[in-house]
């Protein structure tokens, strides 16, 4: 038994035992997408807004405030969310076990470098990171979490100081890529639902990476989306979406990354793998998967 496994018990005694499932990340890979596929599943009470980020920013507003924020329902037994905070969160473990002892836990990853310039990416779309010099490598000095989200073997083997690995679900977003179908298939079987259920989102890609042209149009589009989540409303979103007004925004309102963050270069990509190496060799023992493309240049 891990370490921490006896705290989790002991701390769920006087909680109720909840059914609950939560994505804890990583950011940058796939979460909105699983968010997506697990929205319309006809047996999960989901999340209103995707990232809650109750057990990591937001614990102190309690648990009352925490089940707010999922429809109300007495069909669906089992409820969850998608809060890429969590995942790097030192917190968090321990605060879950205290409220959802036997809770169940998604992680999806993706090639760790990748993923740092992909962060990087974000950042600069939402206008965190700005200025003349918009390098990746000007990024990773402003932004050190850039690297920690990336340290998936770490943190990986801190939650598994306080779950079973059976409780744990890893996915690979390139998986995701390659079959989408069959990763949605695998996790509602790891969340014994209906495996049978195809999401309509299961073959849509999410948050493709871009610049956003003007900023509060795109903070209108979100709140916009959430609106339409609340109200129960995704259906007529998504038929908004296919009826092509989601081609007419992105016309309107974005920019490939190209357009003004330079190109990442070999020497850099190069270093971070190698300092990401020991990181990807704990990944490969937990999950009993090699992961070669992790560590070449082609990868990304």
């Amino acid at each position: 038994m891990a370490p921490h496994f006896n705290l989790c018990l002991m701390a769920g005694i006087s909680i109720v035992n909840r059914q609950l499932f939560l994505g804890i990340g990583v950011q940058k890979c796939a979460t909105t997408w699983l968010y997506d596929i697990l929205c319309d599943h006809p047996e999960l009470a989901v999340s209103k807004q995707k990232e809650v980020d109750f057990f990591s920013y937001h614990f102190g507003r309690g648990y009352q405030w925490y089940e707010d924020q999922f429809p109300l329902t007495s069909e669906r037994h089992l409820m969850g969310e998608i809060s890429p905070s969590y995942f790097i969160d030192l917190m968090v473990p321990e605060r879950l076990c205290a409220y959802a002892p036997a809770a169940k836990i998604i992680v999806s990853l993706r090639d760790p470098v990748e993923r740092a310039i992909s962060n990087h990416r974000h950042e600069v779309r939402l206008g965190n990171f700005h200025g003349e010099d918009l390098s990746f490598d000007a990024g990773i000095e402003n932004n050190p979490l850039y690297i920690e989200q990336s340290r998936y073997g770490t943190h990986l083997q801190r939650w598994l100081s306080y779950i079973p690995k059976s409780r744990l679900l890893i996915l690979f977003q390139e998986d995701i890529d390659r079959d989408p179908i069959a990763v949605a298939t695998d996790v509602y079987r790891f969340l014994e639902i209906d495996h049978r259920h195809r999401s309509r989102a299961v073959e849509l890609r999410s948050n493709e990476s871009h610049l956003y042209k003007f900023h509060a149009f795109e903070r209108v589009r979100k709140a916009t989306r959430e609106a339409a989540r609340f109200l129960g409303a995704d259906g007529a979103w998504r038929f908004a979406q296919q009826a092509g007004l989601q081609r007419l925004y992105r016309r309107l309102n974005r920019l490939p990354p190209g357009a003004r963050i330079p190109s990442v270069s070999p020497e850099t990509r190069s270093r971070l793998r190698q300092q990401l190496e020991g990181e990807i060799r704990l990944v490969e023992e937990i999950t009993g998967k090699l992961l070669p493309k992790w560590r070449t240049e082609e990868s990304g």
